[in-house]
């Protein structure tokens, strides 16, 4: 949709507003809505309310009805070569008062920020908002580990087939996690599982997704992310079926991680 002729710069800012705003939590707080137009009303060639509002809904069409994160994923790049360094350092500005509006800055949030810092080359500047916020900062639970990282991999790699988790799969992965930490009891790998799996129904922005695979790759030695990759074959082969998706998915992991494999059959 944000190809169509229409489509404007205000399109793409205000559907990464929106992503912000409503996708990292699928809620959208009188107060946000208030920063999110009051940040387009600067950027809209014609500032008034009512078009401002068809912006708004366009940008939420492509959004809600489209492949969010592929759009996201489009109207960051065309920002990247529609602004200026200063017009994007301002934009960054407008997502991060949309972030603190209802007070609170979620970990997803933040990873959204991190990840439009990252596209625009404002590293620097991502980093001091973040630092000088006046929101509550939602910080990762302590009780999140790496266990539970490994395990967010795995239910990422066995529901890219189906959409679909099988007992096969579970029990497998509950296997494997097992092996990683011999010392928790059972229930306690199925906490993590639990843990692990809650946090992927919440369907989590990339960046979350990328956070994982870059903490996995920088905490695991070579020989350990060997041994996840093939955690991860043996997981996507639980059910009796290897899919295209799934050798996908290991392939860009190996290659995230530095390693060069070659996937034939159970290998």
């Amino acid at each position: 949709m944000s190809t169509s002729d229409h489509w404007t710069t205000s399109h793409d800012l205000a559907l990464i507003y929106i992503a912000l705003a409503y996708g990292t939590d699928h809620d959208l707080h009188e107060d946000e809505m208030t920063a999110l137009t009051e940040a387009l009303r600067e950027w809209t060639v014609i500032p008034d309310d009512a078009r401002i509002q068809e912006v708004v809904m366009e940008a939420a069409t492509a959004f809600l009805e489209g492949d969010a994160r592929a759009e996201v994923q489009r109207s960051i790049e065309d920002l990247s070569e529609e602004l200026t360094f200063v017009e994007r350092r301002r934009a960054l500005r407008d997502v991060m008062q949309i972030a603190e509006a209802d007070g609170v800055l979620l970990e997803r949030e933040q990873g959204m920020i991190h990840l439009l810092a990252d596209a625009w080359s404002l590293k620097q500047l991502s980093q001091d908002l973040l630092k000088d916020t006046s929101a509550v900062v939602q910080r990762q639970p302590e009780d999140w580990g790496l266990i539970h990282e490994l395990a967010f991999i795995y239910i990422i790699v066995a529901h890219s087939a189906n959409d679909d988790l099988s007992s096969a799969e579970i029990e497998v992965m509950l296997k494997r996690l097992n092996e990683w930490q011999p010392d928790r009891s059972t229930e306690e790998v199925r906490n993590v599982f639990r843990r692990a799996l809650q946090v992927y129904a919440d369907e989590p922005e990339q960046s979350l997704i990328q956070d994982s695979v870059e903490t996995l790759k920088e905490t695991l030695p070579l020989v350990q992310r060997l041994t996840v990759l093939d955690d991860l074959n043996t997981v996507a082969h639980a059910d009796g079926e290897f899919t295209s998706q799934e050798r996908e998915l290991i392939m860009y992991l190996a290659q995230a991680w530095d390693m060069n494999i070659r996937l034939n059959g159970r290998s």
